[in-house]
């Protein structure tokens, strides 16, 4: 015999996608390094969130600037203001 709830919630949970905003905690730490003795303009995003954005683009199979779209949505809804940047990456820079 089925429980059927159950059944149902686990069919729900496939369908989850597991996000970690871990990234958030070495956010600061990352840009620092990078921007360490650099010269010209500042990285404004680490190497994790970019890495993290190529995992969703390549798990979703999304054109560039729906992914765009979907980490502008994301930023302004998840991530504290404090680690929040000026402006979500563009397509451009999420292709690059």
């Amino acid at each position: 015999m089925t429980h059927w709830p159950s059944y149902n919630q686990s069919l729900v949970r496939r369908g989850e996608i597991l996000f970690s905003y871990d990234f958030l905690d070495i956010w600061d730490a990352d840009l620092a390094m990078m921007n360490e003795n650099k010269n010209g303009k500042k990285y404004q995003y680490s190497d994790s969130f970019i890495l993290i954005i190529g995992h969703i683009r390549a798990c979703l199979h999304l054109p560039y600037r729906q992914t765009e779209g979907l980490i502008k949505a994301t930023l302004g809804k998840n991530i504290h203001e404090d680690k929040q940047p000026s402006a979500a990456p563009s397509y451009s820079q999420i292709c690059r």
